[in-house]
């Protein structure tokens, strides 16, 4: 290789005559233009993908909150309640039937000890 720079050697190779070096320009242009479509098209066809994408995920998010409204109608008190006296027999105690419970004067002062311990 000679000392030359990169530049002269390309344009020696050229053949020196300015028709071949403006064929070779024609040709960087062309390459250059071509690369500039491929580049556009690829960035339209991701974009429209972006929004393909961007549309599935609003129509999961809608589902999920359709999911969670319907999971909060089917566990909310009353359809419990509902099923419980219905599906299970299950009913309200009796007032004779509860039974209540004090707490000892003691537990309750142990209770408060502890609590203040905090």
């Amino acid at each position: 290789m000679t000392s030359q720079p990169l530049v002269l050697q390309c344009l020696a190779w050229a053949g020196g005559g300015w028709p071949r070096r403006i064929m070779l320009l024609m040709l960087f242009i062309l390459a250059s233009s071509v690369g500039v479509i491929l580049v556009s098209h690829e960035t339209r066809a991701l974009y429209s993908r972006i929004q393909v994408e961007e549309h599935v995920s609003d129509n999961l998010d809608s589902e999920y909150e359709r999911l969670l409204l319907e999971h909060s109608a089917w566990a909310g008190y009353n359809r419990v309640d509902q099923l419980a006296r219905e599906e299970l027999q299950m009913q309200s105690p009796r007032k004779a039937d509860l039974v209540l419970m004090r707490r000892s004067p003691r537990l309750l002062q142990t209770a408060s000890v502890a609590g203040d311990q905090e």
